[in-house]
Formats: structure tokens, C-alpha cells, sequence
């Protein structure tokens, strides 16, 4: 069986000992572990603080997201309400960058109605690191800009010059 077999039938696990164990070898991996990316987003919403702790560990270390997971990830940011859920799909969809084109929809939605700024100022960025391929999405960056909290409206004006009006 191999790496990833072990790891998505760990995080799957009805035990949250388990489910931490596992985040835990994926979070210490020094090689991009691919092919869980989803089921540890999921995980960063976990109802045990450890299990949302070690999810947000192994997000920021080891998962890389493929293109594969985009449009998974675009459901989870679009249906799921919890905010930890929203940044970490949104922030793998930034770092696919424009493999994550197909996803631009998803993340404006998150950006005009997410009550989680983290997730909003996060999809803010995914957009720009997205690039011209997100211009559909400058007319909601525009909207962010005009009512939003400061740190959110530099980030929108920044990735309206990023993604450029002229794209």
C-alpha cells in the first residue's frame, strides 16, 4: 500500500488519535505530499482542536495541491461555513495559481460573502496569485475595496493591479 493509500485511510479514521497521527508524518514529510489535499482542508474544520491544529500544520508544510483538486476545493469554499475550511481551500487554490483559473467564480464568492475575513482576505489573494485569469473577478475585488476592513481593501486594490483591468 502505499504512502498516500495509508495517509487518506488515516484521515478518514473514526479516531481522532488517528486522524492526528496522520496529519502529524504528513506534516514532517520534507517531499510535497499530494493526493490528501482536500481530505486535510477538510480537516482544519475538524471539531477536535488537535485534529484542526495538525490539519493547519500539515497545510502550511507538506500538501500540495494539484489540479486535480480544484474543483473540490472550489465546492468546499463555496458550501462549506466554516472560516478555517474557506482559507485553506482558498489559500491551495492561490498556490496553483493559474491551474486554479477554473475556481475564480468560487473565490469571489468567498471574497463578498464569507463572514470570515481570514478566508475573504485569503481568496483576495488567490485571485492575484491566479493572475489575469481572474479578471471576471476585479468588478467584486472593486465592490471589497469600497466597504471592507483596511487590510482587506489594500489587498483587493493590490490584486486588482496584479490581475491588471486590461486582462
Amino acid at each position: 500500500m502505499s504512502a498516500n493509500t495509508d495517509w487518506a485511510t488515516g484521515l478518514a479514521s473514526n479516531s481522532v488519535d488517528q486522524r492526528v497521527a496522520t496529519l502529524r508524518k504528513i506534516s514532517h514529510q520534507e517531499d510535497a505530499v499530494t493526493g490528501v489535499t482536500v481530505q486535510c482542508v477538510q480537516l482544519a474544520g475538524d471539531s477536535d482542536d488537535d485534529v484542526r491544529m495538525w490539519a493547519a500544520e500539515a497545510l502550511s508544510q507538506a500538501v500540495t495541491p494539484t489540479p486535480a483538486d480544484v474543483d473540490s476545493l472550489a465546492e468546499l469554499l463555496l458550501h462549506s461555513e466554516d472560516g478555517e475550511i474557506g482559507y485553506w481551500a482558498a489559500t491551495m487554490l492561490g498556490r496553483l495559481k493559474m491551474e486554479a483559473a477554473t475556481a475564480v467564480d468560487a473565490l469571489q464568492s468567498c471574497v463578498l460573502n464569507s463572514m470570515y475575513l481570514p478566508a475573504r482576505e485569503r481568496a483576495v489573494w488567490a485571485l492575484a496569485e491566479i493572475g489575469p485569469a481572474a479578471a471576471n473577478a476585479i468588478e467584486s475585488l472593486e465592490k471589497a475595496a469600497e466597504a471592507a476592513p483596511p487590510r482587506l481593501k489594500r489587498l483587493a486594490k493590490e490584486a486588482i493591479k496584479t490581475i491588471g483591468k486590461a486582462a
